[in-house]
């Protein structure tokens, strides 16, 4: 399991944590307790993530609700989305795929937008855990600069070994870390 602290200082090296009040969150229903104490314990402040691809955004408590724009509502009109499931709180972002904390179970389930429908499956346990891969993804991609990538902008075998080596470390298994970067694109 991973800790908040470990969480907050992999974070912090892409971007300001602090703790946030919860007098910051302006959803629509009470804030989840698990939520809450992600973002007074850990606390990223609009923190974006160099990643393979498109950045990983995590937005502040106080824009998280806005956040939900093109999930759980239109950003245009306002009006509801349908097929949105309620129970689900969009939490960071790949280029537009939600990473999503599912109110009932704690865990984060990441999708792919467009489409047609949101096909969420698990990939992290908790915030924490989540916080702490998408941060060890992106200190990957800063320390390797431009080697990061072959010419064809496939990622060098040393570099997913590596981040296979540094997943396996805050996930348990291999299985898990092959999972996750399955997952993000990073085959």
């Amino acid at each position: 399991m991973v800790t908040a602290e470990s969480a907050k200082r992999l974070l912090a090296l892409h971007g300001e944590v602090r703790p946030q009040s919860p007098a910051e969150w302006t959803g629509s229903f009470a804030i989840p307790p698990t939520v809450e104490r992600f973002y007074r314990e850990v606390g990223p402040a609009n923190i974006t993530i160099e990643a393979h691809g498109n950045p990983y955004f995590l937005p502040s408590l106080a824009d998280i609700w806005k956040f939900q724009a093109g999930y759980r509502w239109n950003g245009l009109s306002g009006e509801p989305i349908e097929d949105w499931n309620d129970d689900w709180l969009v939490v960071a972002d790949e280029g537009g795929d939600p990473f999503i904390f599912e109110r009932a179970s704690g865990v984060v389930l990441h999708a792919y937008h467009g489409e047609g429908e949101w096909g969420a499956g698990e990939m992290f346990p908790d915030l924490n855990t989540m916080a702490a891969c998408l941060a060890q993804l992106g200190a990957i991609v800063l320390e390797s600069g431009d080697k990061y990538t072959e010419e064809d902008c496939s990622i060098r075998p040393e570099f997913r070994a590596l981040a296979s080596a540094r997943l396996q470390e805050l996930l348990g298994l291999k299985s898990d870390a092959e999972a996750v970067l399955d997952g993000l694109g990073w085959g």
